[in-house]
């Protein structure tokens, strides 16, 4: 796969360019909406109430919608051949956490200003023979999470970030919906590495829209933390996202006999629960304890 293309490496260098140094040593961010410091600790940000109310998700979701291809044809997965095995699962696809702690613990802080080329060096030059394009795509997301709230503010940045963390193509030059599992896995990354900050309504109409597109109508908050009620305004199905929850929670249970009356069958349920559950062992496999 190639690198990030001339116009994503543009806009990467635009987030991470636009610094000075600081009488410590380290570097200032001086544009809005990024951190003050790479010394400090990554730090919430979210925008009043009233802003994120007066967003229109329905129109928002219906322009990403005529964007996005079926997610059916989405290129799969590509896997990843390292020779540390601490950036490694046993397919040799690379774990987004793993490299987030192995940078950490060999080069600090350090790594998060340095530029790409800097980090290839000192990566070929320690611990690997090579720097395949999926591990470069990979840690240019980190330092954008790092050093920017981009991810969290803007879909189109998330929706990138996420395809580098699930090892797809990133391209700013179309739309690539995330499949559900490919967004929970970039949310999970996301909360564990910046826990306190907030997501602006764009993004999670965006996850919620990935997720119409898919055919799901619940998404349970441990795994789609905020999400459900922008999902709510542009999917409808509310009887069987009502019957899926249920039945998700209470696996024992199964439909009720009033849902089974308002035309809600227990195959439709199951292949709510289905999709769910591959969300859930995709996350499991990625992250796990990490």
């Amino acid at each position: 796969m190639p690198r990030y293309d001339q116009h994503t490496q543009d806009f990467m260098r635009e987030l991470m360019g636009d610094m000075e140094p600081s009488e410590n040593g380290h570097a200032i961010v001086k544009s809005a909406g990024v951190l003050k410091s790479s010394t400090e600790a990554p730090a919430a940000t979210s925008a009043p109430e009233s802003e994120r109310i007066s967003t229109k998700p329905l129109r928002l979701a219906k322009q990403l919608l005529r964007g996005m291809e079926d997610p059916r044809k989405a290129i799969g997965k590509a896997v990843v051949r390292l020779a540390a095995n601490e950036l490694m699962d046993k397919e040799g696809s690379i774990k987004i956490l793993s490299l987030y702690k192995f940078m950490n613990e060999h080069y600090k802080r350090e790594w998060w200003d340095w530029e790409p080329e800097t980090i290839w060096t000192m990566l070929e030059q320690d611990h690997l023979d090579a720097t395949p394009d999926e591990l470069r795509n990979a840690i240019q997301a980190l330092q954008v999470i790092l050093n920017t709230f981009a991810p969290f503010e803007h879909w189109h940045i998330f929706e990138n970030v996420g395809h580098a963390f699930n090892m797809n193509p990133v391209s700013f030059a179309v739309v690539q919906p995330l499949e559900p599992d490919e967004a929970a896995l970039t949310m999970e990354i996301l909360r564990r590495i910046r826990p306190a900050t907030e997501y602006e309504v764009e993004v999670l109409i965006y996850i919620a829209t990935c997720a119409k597109v898919a055919g799901m109508v619940y998404l349970p908050d441990d795994m789609f933390p905020g999400v459900q009620k922008y999902l709510d305004e542009i999917t409808f199905e509310h009887l069987l996202r009502d019957a899926t929850k249920k039945v998700w929670e209470n696996p024992k249970d199964g439909i009720s006999s009033a849902q089974h009356r308002s035309g809600i069958s227990r195959d439709q349920v199951e292949v709510q629960i289905y999709r769910l559950l591959d969300v859930k062992r995709y996350l499991s496999k990625e992250v796990g304890d990490a």
